[in-house]
């Protein structure tokens, strides 16, 4: 296991640039457009003059539904299925990133359509408990994930075992993941000594933990390293800051007391942010890497509000309970 980011298999083997992403994610096009040409047909209950009416319609496979780079309905409904299944076993986030990592790259080689989406995600995270060193006893990750999921997941514990099998396949056996967090602690420490002498409060750290634990939903852990994510993180928090006191400020037209505290939290807020800039330019960090990944949360938020669970829940049970042409792999 390497020591660092820089000289391990996780920037060597699994980083990618924008280009290199899109040639990888072409190939998986082109093999889900020649394995499923028929698209997915779905059935639709609908009401007419006070009938109902049952109507078949067809997703064509050219379709942004169900493949995981345009499907941002499916990337979010992934990252809450690891996210509950971790909730209910009090396993630790850093754990829970990794098991979204190997979930991302394993589908970046394979369609979420040749395979059982909830068995991947308990060994996901069966794998990467075992590997962040906070193991998991399998009968009670399955009785955990059936009793979420008990249409999907087998009662047979091997299948995970089996499935474990093809993820450290597809992963190429290279499982050592670096994260955000302590990279964060390690800038936010920086910014606490002079010559910043910056102090961040614990809501603007749980804001920038909750905004590491969203950028796993997106491409960022695919193409860019931990510091990046973690500057883009913070900058971001210490923005909103500023933003949230100019919003109450403008809000605020009686109360003198309120105006004249939100002030003073404006005035902070802005030597905050004129601090961390003057850090990110002595720092030498790649600025036009921090914008992008910036860029890609700011979108990803655009995408979340239009997020729709009823539906992806209603494709994937079409896709696994009712197709008849169904060729998912359970292990």
């Amino acid at each position: 296991m390497s020591g660092s980011y820089w000289p391990s298999t996780q920037r060597r083997k699994w980083q990618f640039t924008k280009e290199s992403l899109a040639k990888e994610r072409q190939k998986l096009w082109v093999m889900e457009c020649q394995l499923f040409p028929q698209g997915l047909n779905i059935v639709m209950d609908s009401k007419q003059n006070g009938t109902n009416r049952v109507t078949t319609k067809n997703i064509p496979i050219t379709h942004k539904d169900l493949h995981y780079d345009k499907d941002y309905n499916l990337r979010i409904y992934c990252y809450f299925l690891i996210m509950k299944l971790g909730r209910r076993l009090s396993i630790r986030q850093c754990a829970l990133a990794t098991a979204h990592v190997y979930l991302s790259r394993f589908l970046l080689r394979v369609s979420v359509r040749e395979v059982n989406l909830y068995l991947l995600v308990t060994t996901c995270v069966y794998l990467a408990c075992k590997v962040e060193e906070c193991p998991q006893y399998i009968r009670t990750l399955v009785s955990e994930s059936r009793s979420l999921w008990p249409e999907f997941v087998p009662p047979d514990p091997t299948k995970v075992t089996e499935f474990e099998f093809y993820l450290l396949e597809e992963l190429q056996s290279y499982l050592v993941v670096y994260h955000p967090y302590s990279t964060m602690e390690q800038i936010v420490n920086v910014l606490e000594r002079p010559p910043f002498c910056m102090q961040l409060s614990s809501e603007d750290l749980q804001n920038c933990w909750s905004l590491i634990n969203d950028s796993y939903i997106n491409d960022a852990h695919l193409t860019y390293p931990p510091h990046i994510i973690a500057v883009a993180c913070l900058f971001i928090t210490i923005s909103m800051r500023a933003g949230a006191a100019r919003n109450t400020i403008q809000n605020s037209q009686t109360n003198m007391q309120a105006i004249g505290e939100t002030e003073d939290s404006l005035a902070q807020a802005l030597k905050h942010q004129e601090i961390f800039n003057r850090f990110l330019a002595e720092s030498q960090v790649d600025l036009e890497e921090v914008t992008d990944t910036i860029q890609e949360l700011i979108s990803l938020y655009d995408h979340w509000d239009k997020y729709h669970e009823p539906w992806i829940k209603f494709l994937l049970h079409t896709l696994y309970l009712r197709s008849p042409n169904s060729t998912t792999r359970t292990s």
